[in-house]
């Protein structure tokens, strides 16, 4: 049902209990004060999206590395590069530190960070880049036994399909002096396959009530 339709149908049992003339009028009033709302909106989203390009049109990074850097509007500068990073592969590289600091968590800022980066991870190879910063991460004594922080770190080394450092993340998070942490290698180790039976020419032996087992 629309917007409209439900309007119209509360209407129609406001006008059985009242002044019909008043309710219409209020009404009236009522859809007047949306479509304005509407109008606001729909200028304020073209404001947004011109401010947007002639950002983009300059050198952008500085100012949203000292953003992130202080820790202030982070999730703008998120929200942002979640639009436009796939078109700006540049400007997401060159927040690659702070970006990355960003993904060691569980929380919002953390899984739009690990988001602009799986999709930079598409087309880009991040291993050079991160290795340096991965293996800063995990000689860190505290970082390592931080559960979040490596959670964080598997999330995103897994995201991006890149198998030497997730490999050398799971051989590090083993060595942690928190339990939690530890149980993450566990978690994250895949599962071993059941080989498959080889159908033999024979029936061979049965289990019980002679129902062979499917492969």
């Amino acid at each position: 049902m629309s917007w409209f339709d439900n309007m119209m149908d509360k209407l129609e049992d406001v006008l059985e209990a009242g002044d019909p003339d008043r309710l219409w009028t209020d009404f009236l009033g009522a859809s007047h004060d949306v479509y304005i709302a509407e109008e606001a909106l729909r200028e304020a989203e073209e404001k947004l999206a011109a401010a947007r390009e002639r950002a983009l049109e300059g050198d952008l990074a500085p100012a949203l590395k000292k953003e992130m850097r202080r820790g202030r509007h982070t999730l703008s500068v998120l929200d942002l590069l979640r639009e436009v990073g796939g078109d700006h592969s540049d400007l997401v590289l060159a927040l690659l530190p702070e970006l990355y600091d960003c993904c060691l968590g569980v929380n919002k800022t953390s899984i739009w960070g690990r988001e602009i980066l799986r999709t930079l991870g598409r087309t880009t190879d991040l291993h050079d880049a991160l290795a340096p910063l991965v293996t800063g991460t995990l000689n860190d004594d505290h970082e390592l036994a931080d559960v979040f922080a490596m959670n964080g770190l598997g999330m995103l080394l897994d995201d991006i399909g890149d198998t030497p450092l997730l490999a050398r993340w799971r051989e590090a998070v083993r060595t942690s002096p928190d339990a939690d942490v530890r149980d993450l290698a566990d978690d994250d180790e895949p599962d071993e396959e059941t080989p498959e039976e080889t159908p033999e020419e024979t029936l061979g032996e049965q289990p019980p009530g002679g129902v062979r087992p499917r492969g």
